[in-house]
Protein backbone atom coordinates (compact mmCIF):
# COMPACT_ATOMS: atom_id res chain seq x y z
CA UNK A 1 0.00 0.00 0.00
CA UNK A 2 2.82 2.39 0.87
CA UNK A 3 4.54 1.70 -2.47
CA UNK A 4 1.29 2.39 -4.30
CA UNK A 5 0.80 5.63 -2.39
CA UNK A 6 4.38 6.71 -3.02
CA UNK A 7 4.03 5.89 -6.71
CA UNK A 8 0.85 7.96 -6.96
CA UNK A 9 2.53 10.95 -5.33
CA UNK A 10 5.52 10.66 -7.68
CA UNK A 11 3.22 10.52 -10.69
CA UNK A 12 1.32 13.56 -9.41
CA UNK A 13 4.56 15.49 -8.96
CA UNK A 14 5.64 14.58 -12.48
CA UNK A 15 2.34 15.86 -13.89
CA UNK A 16 2.68 19.05 -11.83
CA UNK A 17 6.23 19.59 -13.10
CA UNK A 18 5.08 19.03 -16.69
CA UNK A 19 2.25 21.57 -16.40
CA UNK A 20 4.56 24.04 -14.68
CA UNK A 21 7.17 23.74 -17.42
CA UNK A 22 4.53 23.97 -20.15
CA UNK A 23 3.05 27.10 -18.55
CA UNK A 24 6.47 28.74 -18.31
CA UNK A 25 7.27 27.90 -21.93
CA UNK A 26 3.93 29.28 -23.09
CA UNK A 27 4.45 32.45 -21.03
CA UNK A 28 7.91 33.02 -22.50
CA UNK A 29 6.62 32.34 -26.02
CA UNK A 30 3.80 34.87 -25.57
CA UNK A 31 6.24 37.38 -24.09
CA UNK A 32 8.63 37.02 -27.04
CA UNK A 33 5.73 37.18 -29.50
CA UNK A 34 4.77 40.59 -28.10
CA UNK A 35 8.31 41.86 -27.55
CA UNK A 36 9.92 40.75 -30.84
CA UNK A 37 8.20 43.35 -33.10
CA UNK A 38 9.13 46.12 -30.66
CA UNK A 39 12.77 45.03 -30.63
CA UNK A 40 12.84 44.87 -34.44
CA UNK A 41 11.41 48.41 -34.74
CA UNK A 42 13.95 49.80 -32.27
CA UNK A 43 16.88 48.08 -34.01
CA UNK A 44 15.75 49.17 -37.49
CA UNK A 45 15.54 52.81 -36.35
CA UNK A 46 19.35 52.92 -36.14
CA UNK A 47 19.99 51.83 -39.73
CA UNK A 48 22.15 54.03 -41.95
CA UNK A 49 20.36 53.04 -45.17
CA UNK A 50 17.55 54.89 -46.95
CA UNK A 51 15.08 52.01 -46.68
CA UNK A 52 13.80 49.93 -43.78
CA UNK A 53 15.68 46.65 -43.62
CA UNK A 54 16.32 43.99 -41.01
CA UNK A 55 18.92 43.32 -39.89
CA UNK A 56 20.00 46.96 -40.34
CA UNK A 57 23.10 47.74 -42.35
CA UNK A 58 25.29 50.19 -40.50
CA UNK A 59 24.57 52.29 -37.43
CA UNK A 60 23.34 55.87 -37.52
CA UNK A 61 21.22 58.39 -35.63
CA UNK A 62 20.31 60.24 -38.82
CA UNK A 63 16.65 59.21 -38.67
CA UNK A 64 16.23 60.56 -35.15
CA UNK A 65 17.83 63.78 -36.34
CA UNK A 66 15.41 63.83 -39.28
CA UNK A 67 12.46 63.38 -36.95
CA UNK A 68 13.44 66.34 -34.78
CA UNK A 69 14.48 68.65 -37.63
CA UNK A 70 12.26 67.99 -40.65
CA UNK A 71 9.21 70.35 -40.65
CA UNK A 72 6.39 67.85 -41.37
CA UNK A 73 7.36 65.58 -38.49
CA UNK A 74 7.88 68.34 -35.94
CA UNK A 75 4.70 70.19 -36.93
CA UNK A 76 2.66 67.03 -36.57
CA UNK A 77 4.43 66.23 -33.30
CA UNK A 78 3.39 69.65 -31.97
CA UNK A 79 -0.17 69.01 -33.16
CA UNK A 80 -0.23 65.70 -31.29
CA UNK A 81 1.09 67.33 -28.11
CA UNK A 82 -1.46 70.17 -28.37
CA UNK A 83 -4.41 67.87 -29.04
CA UNK A 84 -3.35 65.42 -26.33
CA UNK A 85 -2.99 68.27 -23.81
CA UNK A 86 -6.44 69.72 -24.54
CA UNK A 87 -7.99 66.26 -24.58
CA UNK A 88 -6.34 65.34 -21.28
CA UNK A 89 -7.57 68.51 -19.58
CA UNK A 90 -11.12 67.87 -20.80
CA UNK A 91 -11.05 64.15 -19.98
CA UNK A 92 -9.59 64.73 -16.53
CA UNK A 93 -12.17 67.37 -15.66
CA UNK A 94 -15.18 65.36 -16.85
CA UNK A 95 -13.92 62.01 -15.54
CA UNK A 96 -13.06 63.36 -12.09
CA UNK A 97 -16.34 65.25 -11.71
CA UNK A 98 -18.30 62.17 -12.82
CA UNK A 99 -16.49 59.96 -10.32
CA UNK A 100 -17.08 62.43 -7.50
CA UNK A 101 -20.75 62.94 -8.35
CA UNK A 102 -21.43 59.19 -8.40
CA UNK A 103 -19.62 58.45 -5.16
CA UNK A 104 -21.98 56.60 -2.82
CA UNK A 105 -24.96 56.81 -5.20
CA UNK A 106 -25.85 53.18 -5.81
CA UNK A 107 -29.24 53.87 -7.42
CA UNK A 108 -28.12 55.82 -10.51
CA UNK A 109 -24.63 54.34 -10.69
CA UNK A 110 -25.24 51.49 -13.22
CA UNK A 111 -26.98 53.72 -15.79
CA UNK A 112 -24.54 56.64 -15.65
CA UNK A 113 -21.58 54.28 -15.45
CA UNK A 114 -22.73 52.63 -18.69
CA UNK A 115 -23.10 56.01 -20.42
CA UNK A 116 -19.57 57.08 -19.43
CA UNK A 117 -17.97 53.80 -20.53
CA UNK A 118 -20.05 53.46 -23.72
CA UNK A 119 -17.60 55.33 -26.03
CA UNK A 120 -14.93 52.71 -25.32
CA UNK A 121 -17.28 50.04 -26.69
CA UNK A 122 -17.99 51.92 -29.95
CA UNK A 123 -15.51 51.34 -32.81
CA UNK A 124 -13.30 54.30 -33.60
CA UNK A 125 -14.43 54.25 -37.24
CA UNK A 126 -18.04 54.90 -36.23
CA UNK A 127 -17.07 57.66 -33.81
CA UNK A 128 -14.77 59.21 -36.39
CA UNK A 129 -17.42 59.31 -39.12
CA UNK A 130 -20.09 60.61 -36.73
CA UNK A 131 -17.88 63.40 -35.42
CA UNK A 132 -16.76 64.23 -38.95
CA UNK A 133 -20.35 64.86 -40.01
CA UNK A 134 -21.14 66.73 -36.78
CA UNK A 135 -18.07 68.99 -36.94
CA UNK A 136 -18.79 69.79 -40.59
CA UNK A 137 -22.32 70.95 -39.77
CA UNK A 138 -21.24 73.25 -36.93
CA UNK A 139 -18.22 74.64 -38.78
CA UNK A 140 -15.45 73.12 -36.66
CA UNK A 141 -13.97 70.82 -39.29
CA UNK A 142 -10.38 71.78 -40.01
CA UNK A 143 -9.66 72.77 -36.40
CA UNK A 144 -8.21 70.69 -33.58
CA UNK A 145 -11.47 70.63 -31.62
CA UNK A 146 -13.17 67.67 -33.34
CA UNK A 147 -10.07 65.58 -32.63
CA UNK A 148 -9.93 66.85 -29.04
CA UNK A 149 -13.58 65.90 -28.52
CA UNK A 150 -13.07 62.48 -30.12
CA UNK A 151 -10.04 61.68 -27.97
CA UNK A 152 -11.85 62.91 -24.87
CA UNK A 153 -14.56 60.33 -25.48
CA UNK A 154 -11.93 57.63 -25.00
CA UNK A 155 -9.85 59.44 -22.38
CA UNK A 156 -12.69 60.25 -19.98
CA UNK A 157 -13.47 56.59 -19.12
CA UNK A 158 -9.82 56.02 -18.14
CA UNK A 159 -9.88 58.94 -15.71
CA UNK A 160 -13.32 58.01 -14.43
CA UNK A 161 -12.43 54.37 -13.72
CA UNK A 162 -9.15 55.20 -11.98
CA UNK A 163 -10.54 58.02 -9.84
CA UNK A 164 -13.62 55.94 -8.95
CA UNK A 165 -11.36 53.11 -7.83
CA UNK A 166 -9.37 55.49 -5.62
CA UNK A 167 -12.55 56.98 -4.16
CA UNK A 168 -13.81 53.54 -3.19
CA UNK A 169 -10.69 53.03 -1.12
CA UNK A 170 -11.15 56.19 0.93
CA UNK A 171 -12.44 55.70 4.45
CA UNK A 172 -15.74 57.65 4.74
CA UNK A 173 -14.90 58.31 8.39
CA UNK A 174 -12.24 60.80 7.31
CA UNK A 175 -14.74 63.01 5.50
CA UNK A 176 -17.29 62.57 8.29
CA UNK A 177 -14.71 63.69 10.83
CA UNK A 178 -14.00 66.83 8.79
CA UNK A 179 -17.71 67.67 8.61
CA UNK A 180 -18.14 67.06 12.34
CA UNK A 181 -15.35 69.54 12.97
CA UNK A 182 -17.27 72.21 11.07
CA UNK A 183 -15.83 71.94 7.56
CA UNK A 184 -18.26 72.52 4.72
CA UNK A 185 -18.46 70.39 1.56
CA UNK A 186 -15.94 72.54 -0.35
CA UNK A 187 -13.45 72.66 2.52
CA UNK A 188 -13.83 68.92 3.12
CA UNK A 189 -13.07 68.24 -0.51
CA UNK A 190 -10.04 70.55 -0.64
CA UNK A 191 -8.50 69.44 2.66
CA UNK A 192 -9.46 65.75 2.79
CA UNK A 193 -10.72 64.27 -0.49
CA UNK A 194 -8.51 66.09 -3.01
CA UNK A 195 -5.18 65.14 -1.38
CA UNK A 196 -6.30 61.51 -1.25
CA UNK A 197 -7.32 61.29 -4.92
CA UNK A 198 -4.67 63.53 -6.50
CA UNK A 199 -2.47 60.56 -7.41
CA UNK A 200 -5.42 58.81 -9.06
CA UNK A 201 -6.27 61.96 -11.01
CA UNK A 202 -2.68 62.29 -12.20
CA UNK A 203 -2.45 58.63 -13.25
CA UNK A 204 -5.79 58.90 -15.06
CA UNK A 205 -4.53 62.01 -16.84
CA UNK A 206 -1.40 60.12 -17.93
CA UNK A 207 -3.48 57.33 -19.44
CA UNK A 208 -5.74 59.87 -21.17
CA UNK A 209 -2.69 61.62 -22.61
CA UNK A 210 -1.17 58.37 -23.91
CA UNK A 211 -4.52 57.35 -25.39
CA UNK A 212 -4.84 60.65 -27.25
CA UNK A 213 -1.21 60.93 -28.33
CA UNK A 214 -1.20 57.51 -29.99
CA UNK A 215 -4.77 57.43 -31.35
CA UNK A 216 -4.97 56.93 -35.11
CA UNK A 217 -8.38 55.81 -36.37
CA UNK A 218 -10.50 58.80 -35.36
CA UNK A 219 -7.66 61.22 -36.13
CA UNK A 220 -7.50 59.84 -39.68
CA UNK A 221 -11.09 60.99 -40.27
CA UNK A 222 -10.95 64.28 -38.38
CA UNK A 223 -7.55 65.81 -39.13
CA UNK A 224 -6.65 68.01 -42.09
CA UNK A 225 -3.31 69.17 -43.48
CA UNK A 226 -2.87 71.73 -40.70
CA UNK A 227 -4.03 69.48 -37.86
CA UNK A 228 -2.42 66.17 -38.84
CA UNK A 229 -1.22 64.18 -35.85
CA UNK A 230 1.91 62.06 -35.59
CA UNK A 231 0.16 58.66 -36.00
CA UNK A 232 -1.56 59.90 -39.17
CA UNK A 233 1.78 61.17 -40.48
CA UNK A 234 3.32 57.75 -39.81
CA UNK A 235 0.53 56.12 -41.82
CA UNK A 236 1.01 58.58 -44.68
CA UNK A 237 4.76 58.02 -44.70
CA UNK A 238 4.34 54.24 -44.82
CA UNK A 239 1.83 54.63 -47.62
CA UNK A 240 4.08 56.59 -49.96
CA UNK A 241 7.68 55.89 -48.88
CA UNK A 242 9.02 53.37 -46.39
CA UNK A 243 11.50 55.62 -44.62
CA UNK A 244 13.40 54.50 -41.49
CA UNK A 245 12.30 57.73 -39.84
CA UNK A 246 9.02 55.90 -39.18
CA UNK A 247 10.94 53.39 -37.06
CA UNK A 248 12.61 56.26 -35.20
CA UNK A 249 9.22 57.88 -34.49
CA UNK A 250 7.80 54.52 -33.39
CA UNK A 251 10.74 54.06 -31.02
CA UNK A 252 10.03 57.51 -29.62
CA UNK A 253 6.42 56.42 -29.04
CA UNK A 254 7.61 53.28 -27.26
CA UNK A 255 9.96 55.22 -24.97
CA UNK A 256 7.28 57.81 -24.19
CA UNK A 257 4.75 55.11 -23.33
CA UNK A 258 7.22 53.26 -21.10
CA UNK A 259 8.05 56.49 -19.26
CA UNK A 260 4.39 57.36 -18.73
CA UNK A 261 3.35 53.87 -17.66
CA UNK A 262 6.43 53.57 -15.44
CA UNK A 263 5.56 56.89 -13.80
CA UNK A 264 1.99 55.78 -13.12
CA UNK A 265 3.15 52.43 -11.71
CA UNK A 266 5.71 54.17 -9.50
CA UNK A 267 3.13 56.64 -8.22
CA UNK A 268 0.56 53.97 -7.45
CA UNK A 269 3.26 51.85 -5.80
CA UNK A 270 4.36 54.74 -3.60
CA UNK A 271 0.72 55.42 -2.73
CA UNK A 272 0.20 51.77 -1.74
CA UNK A 273 3.32 51.72 0.42
CA UNK A 274 2.27 54.90 2.19
CA UNK A 275 -1.20 53.50 2.85
CA UNK A 276 0.36 50.50 4.59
Amino acid sequence: MRNTSAGGKAEGLQKLDFYDIALKLFSWAAFLFVLAPIIIVVVVSFTSKEMISFPPKGFSLRWYYAFFTEPPWMENFKNSILIATYSTLLSTSIGTLAALSLKGKTRDYPKINTVILLPMMIPGVILGISLLMFSGKIGLYGTVWPVVLAHSLWGTPYVYMIVSSVLQGIDPALEDAARNLGAGPAKTFLLVTAPLIKTGIFVGALFAFISSFGEFIMALFLTTGKTTTLPVQIFTSLKYDISPVVAAVSTFFIILTILFVGTSVALTGIKTLRSH
